[in-house]
């Protein structure tokens, strides 16, 4: 039966390559469509919830957000360190990140904050750097894959992307993060002295001369992060620091923002949802429109085996076993079909990386939802069905003959 199944389908190449198409095409919109949706939620959702605030210069609430949480946006400016310092003196506080990000190695973004921004992400070579001294690094798991870098060797960052502008004095890299399938991978992080230092040029020997409290004092950063102890002080905090403006000793007048990162991040997601759902409507209007072709072609394919049909009955074989041979060589057509849709899912995914990037999120080819499964057997059984419809009512037919 296989055998005679195989043979047919020979036979009938461009009716078999036309329906392979269009299952292919509906299942794997279908499914890269769901994946990529859903990994940009969670992607965007799991570094929002951890912190309860950010403070920084005033500008765009989404820009100063997506630069201190997913590294794809320009810092929206500096403010003074002191900010910092008059954070980790209130009581309602629980952490208080800094956060600057100022030049690039190899294209990849340079980092200055403290260790505390990586306690949920593991050091798989080497360890953490160390807030006392400067000039160490550790590199995500893309940059260090990428650029063939191993602990011990030296980086020089450079202004620029072209590479211009590259400082000469080199970082040491540490430690190398674990892959975290997020913009993590893809930044260097180090101290924030270090970023300091780097462009202090001759000012910073003597800053190092007067002591560490007088750069601190003088010090900028382009973000504050902060971990309130409960909501309601979050919201206190965002409150108290939005538009609040900050004179330093120099004279220099600093305007303030402060966001609360999982609101800011409900409108960008809200904004994607409806990207999302648009998709999802035109994913649904394909795999009608390939319904349509594929109950065509299939039902044109049993039209012109009627031939085959009564010879196969003269000979004997019941219609029992005919509609089998029918059923087998579709639900074959089908299985290969929604699994060269899956991996065609999966080699579009490497395409969209860079576009989903832009959104923070590395996309993991690796990661399966049971929603995949899901929409791949609807379309495996729509596929089918019109091969069952058809069988059956030739059965019918064929008994009220008999």
């Amino acid at each position: 039966m296989l055998k005679f199944a195989f043979k047919n389908m020979a036979i009938k190449k461009v009716q078999i390559i036309l329906i392979v198409l269009s299952i292919v095409i509906s299942a794997g919109i279908g499914v890269l469509a769901f994946n990529v949706a859903t990994q940009v939620d969670e992607g965007i959702t799991s570094g929002a919830q951890y912190y309860s605030a950010i403070v920084g210069p005033a500008g765009s609430n989404t820009q100063l957000a997506m630069n201190t949480m997913y590294f794809n946006e320009s810092p929206v400016g500096t403010i003074p360190y002191s900010v910092v310092i008059s954070l980790q003196q209130d009581q309602r506080v629980d952490k208080v990140i800094p956060f600057a990000m100022a030049d690039n190695y190899n294209g990849y973004g340079v980092v200055g904050t403290t260790p505390d921004y990586l306690e949920q992400k593991a050091v798989v070579k080497g360890e953490m750097f160390d807030t006392s001294g400067t000039m160490q690094a550790v590199v995500g798991y893309n940059v260090a894959k990428y650029c063939d870098l191993e602990v011990g060797e030296a980086i020089y960052t450079s202004h620029s992307a072209s590479g211009t502008d590259t400082h000469t004095q080199g970082i040491t890299v540490v430690g190398i993060l674990a892959e975290t399938h997020s913009s993590y991978d893809n930044v260097v992080f180090t101290q924030l002295k270090t970023l300091w230092d780097m462009h202090d040029h001759g000012e910073h020997e003597e800053e190092h001369a007067e002591g560490e409290e007088h750069q601190h004092m003088h010090g900028t950063v382009c973000a504050v992060i902060v971990k309130a102890k409960n909501p309601g002080v979050a919201m206190q905090l965002v409150e108290e620091y939005d538009g609040k403006i900050i004179t330093t000793e120099d004279g220099d007048n600093y305007t303030l923002q402060a966001i609360e990162p999982m609101s800011i991040m409900r409108g960008v997601l809200s904004d994607a949802d409806d990207t999302k759902y648009i998709v999802f409507v035109l994913c649904a209007v394909i795999l009608i429109m390939n319904i349509i072709i594929i109950s065509i072609i299939t039902l044109l394919n049993m039209y012109h085996s009627a031939k085959e049909i009564s010879l196969m009955r003269l000979i004997g074989i019941s219609m029992k076993k005919i509609n089998l041979l029918y059923i087998i060589q579709n639900s074959m057509m089908g299985l290969v079909s929604v699994l060269l849709a899956f991996g065609v899912s999966r080699l579009c995914m490497s395409f969209m990386n860079d576009y989903v990037e832009s959104m923070g999120v590395v996309l993991n080819m690796s990661k399966v939802y049971p929603m995949e499964f899901v929409i791949l057997l609807a379309v495996f059984i729509i596929s089918v069905l019109p091969t069952v419809i058809w069988t059956f009512c030739m059965s019918r037919k064929d008994s009220i003959a008999d």
